[in-house]
This record gives C-alpha cells, sequence and structure tokens, in this order.
C-alpha cells in the first residue's frame, strides 16, 4: 500500500484529493494546521476509512512543525512514498495598495511552505531512490489574474520549481509533475482575504473584477475533478511536467497561450474579467 502525504488535506481540493486516494486503496496522510479544529472532518474521515486516511497536525509556514510531522511519519510507518503539496491561501486587491505583511504571509503559505515540506521530504525519497511528488499549481501559474497577481506569483514559482525538480530528482528515481486547477467550486473564495480601501482608485476595477471571480467560482467543477486527475498522474509511468484540471475553456487556455501575442492575450483577459475599459 504506498503511502501519501498531502499537505492542506482538511478542506478544498486537498480533502478531496485525501478522500479520493483513500477509496483508490492508499494509505494517506493529510495535514491540518489544527487538529482540534478539524475534530468533526477527522473523526469523518475515521468513520469512513478508518486507518487509510489519517490526520496529522502541522504548519508549513513553521520549519520545525514540517520536520517533527515527515519525520513522525517516516519512523512510524517506514516510509513515504508520495507527496502532494497543496497547503495554500488566498489574498485580492491591487499590488500597490496590498499591505507587505499580507504579501508575505500568503508566500510563506504558497511558496515557502512548498519549499519546507519539498526539503523535510526529498531526502527520505533521495535515500529509498524513489518516490512522486506531485505539486498543486494553477491555470493562474501560466497567467496573472487582475488584483490576484499575488496569488499568481506564488503559482508561477511553483512552476519553476516543478520544472527544477524533475531535473535535480531525476537521477534518484523520483518522478515529479505538478496539476493546474482551474476554478474549482470550494470555499477558496470565502477565505480569501481582500483588500480594497474605501478610497482606492482601483476600486470599481477590482469589484467588478471580483464579482466575476466569484461568479465563476460558484459554477466551476468540484474539487473531485482535481483528485481525478491527481490519481491518473500518480498511475503514470513517466509522468509529464504539467496536467490540467478545469473545465473546457480553462482547459484551452494552455493550449492557445503559445500563440497569442503578448497584447492579445492581455485583452482576453481584461475582456474576461470585466475590466476592460480606461475610466
Amino acid at each position: 500500500m504506498e503511502k501519501v502525504l498531502i499537505t492542506g488535506a482538511s478542506s478544498g481540493i486537498g480533502w478531496a484529493i485525501a478522500q479520493f486516494l483513500a477509496d483508490k486503496g492508499y494509505q494517506v496522510y493529510g495535514t491540518t494546521r489544527s487538529l482540534s479544529k478539524r475534530a468533526g472532518l477527522i473523526a469523518q474521515a475515521q468513520a469512513k476509512y478508518g486507518e487509510r486516511l489519517q490526520f496529522l497536525e502541522m504548519d508549513v509556514t513553521n520549519e520545525k512543525s514540517v520536520k517533527e510531522g515527515v519525520d513522525s511519519i517516516i519512523r512510524r510507518f517506514g516510509g513515504l512514498d508520495i507527496l502532494i503539496c497543496n497547503a495554500g491561501t488566498g489574498i485580492y486587491g491591487s499590488i500597490e495598495e496590498m499591505p507587505m505583511e499580507m504579501v508575505i504571509q500568503q508566500f510563506d503559505t504558497n511558496v515557502y511552505g512548498y519549499l519546507r515540506v519539498l526539503k523535510a521530504v526529498i531526502p527520505h525519497m533521495r535515500q529509498q531512490r524513489s518516490g512522486r511528488i506531485i505539486m498543486i499549481s494553477s491555470m493562474a501559474g501560466i497567467t496573472a489574474i487582475p488584483y490576484q497577481t499575488h496569488y499568481s506569483a506564488g503559482k508561477y514559482a511553483i512552476e519553476a520549481f516543478t520544472e527544477g525538480l524533475r531535473q535535480e530528482l531525476r537521477g534518484f528515481g523520483i518522478k515529479v509533475a505538478a496539476v493546474r486547477p482551474g476554478d474549482i467550486r470550494t470555499n477558496f473564495n470565502e477565505v480569501t482575504l481582500k483588500h480594497i480601501p474605501e478610497d482606492s482608485p482601483y476600486k470599481k476595477w477590482s469589484e467588478k473584477c471580483w464579482e466575476i471571480i466569484d461568479k465563476n467560482i460558484r459554477v466551476a467543477p468540484q474539487p473531485v475533478l482535481v483528485a481525478k486527475v491527481v490519481h491518473r498522474v500518480l498511475k503514470k509511468r513517466c509522468p509529464k511536467t504539467y496536467y490540467s484540471a478545469a473545465d473546457f475553456l480553462a482547459m484551452l487556455l494552455p493550449i492557445l497561450l503559445p500563440f497569442m501575442s503578448s497584447g492579445i492575450k492581455e485583452k482576453v483577459i481584461r475582456l474576461f474579467y470585466g475590466v476592460d475599459f480606461l475610466k
């Protein structure tokens, strides 16, 4: 039975992946920042999956917490076959006005959090000369979303780390791929921290853009779509670098982008998010 560690597994995409893989017979360990706050969900997981789906407390922004969590799995269960880096947060607002403490906090989770977990897990995989790593990226990692540029920038970084890891870990038998969800119907918008001051010169554009983002997520595919793609990637003997998990229109984005000039690409994004006007 392959052992899987999933960060940010107590809600949204992470929770969907955890359940799907447990159903498929994997031994799943999901992380959450607080076991006590997720007691109901953990009880639900134990009732349905028993020992196949377990949770451990881990804060990806804390190196000590990450190391202790990973080491506890290795000690207790003798190894780890698969790592799925998923934990993330969102902020919304203009680049100019976003407080730096909010920016730093998001990067600490969405980028450095991935790196802390990778640095804790890779030595074990390298020693056993096998393993699989899936990085949960985003369609926002190939084109910046207006007023969610900080989130996009973090996902662009994840794309670069994915490509670098594939080169560096190939000689150790460790396979790396990224899955790019599009809009997925989760509570992500509800927990996204918005910063739009009342006197913001960007207010009319950012509010219109948010209306469209919120509307799109309400009709988006369920997170099980991402879980199915993750499972498909795990079954690949030689996975590609990137896989999309989105509705039909978003699936076209990686195909069409290479054929667009930067001007056309920017125009399409402005039209899509309702900000294609100057005054």
